[in-house]
Order: C-alpha cells, then structure tokens, then sequence
C-alpha cells in the first residue's frame, strides 16, 4: 500500500508539470512556411553579390576583366608573330639549302660535260689511229647513239672506211640514227629561216 501512494503520488506530479508546460509550448509561434514565389525562384550567391555589390566596383570589374582579355590578345597577337617567324626563319633557310644543291649540281654537271667532251675527243682521236676493222669491231658492241656520234666526229674519209668494214645491219642502223639526228637538228634552223624570210617580206611589203 505504501508503495501503491507513492506510485500516485509521483505520478500526479509528472501531471501537474506536464499540464504547467503544455502552454507555454502552445503560445511558440511555428516557423513561417516559404512562400510560392520563394520556393520557385531561389537566390543564388551570384544574385546576392550582384545586388549587394555597389555600381563602382562593377565599373572596376568590367575595366580590370577588359584589361586582361587585352594582354591574352596581345599575348596570342606576340605568340601568332613568333611562330611566323620561326616559318619564315625555316623557309629562308632550305631555300638557302636549295639554292646551295643547284649550284653544286651546275658545277658537277659542267665538270661532267667537259669531261665527257675530252673524252670523246681522245676517243675519236684513238679510232682515227686504229685499224679500220678493227675500230669498226669496237664501235659494233657500243650503243647506236654513241657510234654514230663518234662516226660524225671522225674524218669523212676515215668514218667511210670504218662503215665499209662493219656489219651491214650495225652501218645501217648507224646511217639511220645519223639521218634522224640531222632532221633533227635541220628543223628548228629551217623553222627560224622561213620566219626570218616571212619577216623580210613583210617588211618588203
């Protein structure tokens, strides 16, 4: 029974404290719920800075952000500039390289010329003193071209014989090549005489 009163007794004081602090909760305003237009369109950080920050330091903003897309143009202007050199630095120099090839070319193909010719002089110089068969059996292995330019370089006479003692398919094949080389050469020069004779009549004219 004792302990039954206690139980009672305790309990009825946890009531009267509730029931005391149940208005004090009740007169708590609750938090205002967000609006429509709030919930909808929030404030970015951006936002805020933008109204919070006064129409002078926008000015500032703007110069210093035109100040630096100036200096990166200028830096890509200077960059753009260099690479076009450093181009044109390399092109002069394998023109240069180039250039210095050609003239090499020129003087080996000059030295090669004159020694060709000396070489075709000695040459005809030796056939002209050989035996004519036997120069006519070394001019039949060298190529047509070749023979019949040493034929045309020799004494008539000489050219004559060293054809009499060669192949008749070998000297006509050599007749043939040294017909063709004289039309050849025959052309142009009648080409420039009938302009000349058609210059001089219309000037007669």
């Amino acid at each position: 029974m004792t302990m039954a009163r206690h139980i009672l007794r305790y309990g009825s004081v946890i009531t009267l404290l509730i029931g005391a602090n149940l208005p004090v909760f009740a007169q708590q305003p609750l938090p205002p719920a967000p609006t429509s237009a709030q919930a909808e369109t929030p404030v970015t950080a951006a936002q805020q800075l933008a109204t919070s920050t006064p129409v002078g330091n926008l000015d500032e903003i703007r110069k210093y952000c035109g100040n630096i897309d100036d200096q990166a143009a200028d830096a890509r202007f200077a960059l753009q500039t260099k690479q076009l050199n450093d181009l044109k630095a390399d092109v002069e120099a394998r023109m240069r390289a180039l250039e210095d090839k050609r003239k090499e070319y020129e003087m080996w193909l000059k030295r090669r010329d004159e020694f060709v010719s000396k070489a075709q002089d000695s040459l005809v110089d030796i056939i002209s003193k050989m035996k004519p068969d036997a120069a006519a059996a070394q001019m039949s292995l060298i190529g047509d071209e070749a023979a019949a330019a040493l034929i045309l370089k020799l004494n008539p006479r000489v050219s004559s014989i060293i054809l009499n003692e060669m192949p008749p398919e070998k000297a006509a094949k050599l007749a043939r090549v040294i017909v063709g080389s004289q039309r050849t050469a025959a052309t142009p020069q009648s080409n420039r005489a009938q302009s000349a004779q058609a210059e001089t009549g219309n000037t007669v004219r």
